[in-house]
């Protein structure tokens, strides 16, 4: 008598497109790997990745590839792997990596599967998950975070300061002007108005600074060209001076945004002394726009000393400086950053260490 299974009736074949089908509606690329990084099954998610790096990539071509080669175009398993890992003290393992694209951050989840009388070898499901967006997305939270706790505090001491330290000026600029030039005092009264402006200039970028955290500005239209080009007049002779040529590689003055023209200016003013500080030799500043539907981008790329990979995610932190005591407050790209932000916009950087840095200024159009 013949059993009434539907076992029976299975065309194995049939199960196995029904099973890599299923796979395929998953978002995020999955691939089986075995014991030496051999890739047994990948599905539709996984060979988009594969295709950044190899075009003609298709499933039957990249099966039994290595998948360190195949997915992130690596000649050897990826330095923060921690497959070994798994494979001898857990059956799931999860890891967050920067190593497999430039720019973009995965986090990783191996899966061991359990071993088969046709399957002996050490079976393996990886998981990519790409969480670049919600990484910067918590960094630049975290940063707003602190920059407005920080601006709360600098702008309660500034004003605390202010009063005093104009009295000090003042006096002192008073005994300056009655005092006789041949006084033996005259120098010392000299460096107390210097120190006293100095820490004048310093409590000013202190109430700049705790502006910003907050304050509404009634925006018209600016021309982020014409805006350049002024700052860039203003500039000129310091420029000169320092021996600092400048490119113009713009084409043409489109471009408008809704915003606060002064706060541009000072924007492309701290973005222009910045390079000219990383200049101490004479350089090159290089202007550049490009756009896309909904975005104006404005790059300010300088010849200068550059910026160390350490110190690229502390520069638009409130007091960081790389200069020297008394040439730098730290608060010029904390204040760059702020306003930006208040604008919509973004900024980001790139740097080589004695190559130079560049500057990538992100604004929305006027729609």
């Amino acid at each position: 008598m013949k059993k009434n299974n539907d076992l029976e009736d299975l065309d194995l074949e049939d199960l196995k497109h029904q099973w890599l089908a299923m796979i395929d509606t998953i978002a995020d690329p999955l691939v089986f790997i075995d014991d030496h990084y051999n890739i047994l099954r990948i599905n539709k998610a996984y060979l988009q990745i594969a295709k950044k790096y190899n075009p003609e990539a298709t499933y039957n071509t990249l099966i039994n590839k290595k998948c360190f080669s195949a997915f992130a175009n690596k000649q050897e398993p990826c330095n923060d792997c921690l497959l070994n890992e798994a494979k001898v003290n857990k059956p799931d393992i999860e890891w967050t990596t920067d190593h497999l694209f430039p720019n973009e951050t995965f986090t990783v989840r191996a899966h061991v599967m359990e071993k088969t009388p046709e399957h002996k070898e050490g079976r393996y499901v990886i998981h990519y998950r790409n969480v670049t967006l919600q990484k910067q997305l918590q960094k630049s939270l975290a940063h707003a975070d602190k920059l407005a706790a920080i601006g709360k505090l600098a702008g309660g001491i500034a004003h605390e300061l202010n009063s005093p330290l104009a009295g000090v000026l003042a006096f002192t600029q008073i005994l300056l002007s009655e005092i006789d030039s041949n006084n033996r005092h005259k120098e010392d009264l000299e460096q107390i108005e210097i120190g006293a402006k100095k820490c004048k200039e310093i409590v000013e970028n202190l109430l700049s600074f705790a502006r910003q955290d907050g304050k509404t500005e009634h925006f018209t239209d600016v021309n982020l060209v014409l805006e350049l080009e002024k700052t860039l007049k203003l500039a000129k002779g310091f420029l000169q001076q320092k021996h600092i040529q400048t490119v113009w590689e713009i084409e043409n003055s489109e471009g408008v945004i809704l915003g606060n023209s002064g706060q541009i200016g000072q924007i492309y003013l701290n973005l222009i002394t910045n390079a000219i500080h990383a200049m101490k030799n004479g350089g090159v500043i290089t202007f550049t726009k490009y756009e896309d539907q909904k975005n104006i981008f404005i790059t300010i790329e300088d010849t200068g000393s550059g910026i160390k990979p350490e110190n690229i995610d502390k520069i638009f932190d409130p007091f960081f400086t790389t200069k020297p005591i008394g040439e730098g407050t730290g608060l010029g790209l904390s204040i760059t950053y702020s306003l930006v932000k208040q604008h919509g916009g973004e900024i980001k950087v790139k740097s080589v260490i004695n190559e130079g840095t560049t500057f990538t200024l992100k604004f929305p159009k006027k729609m």
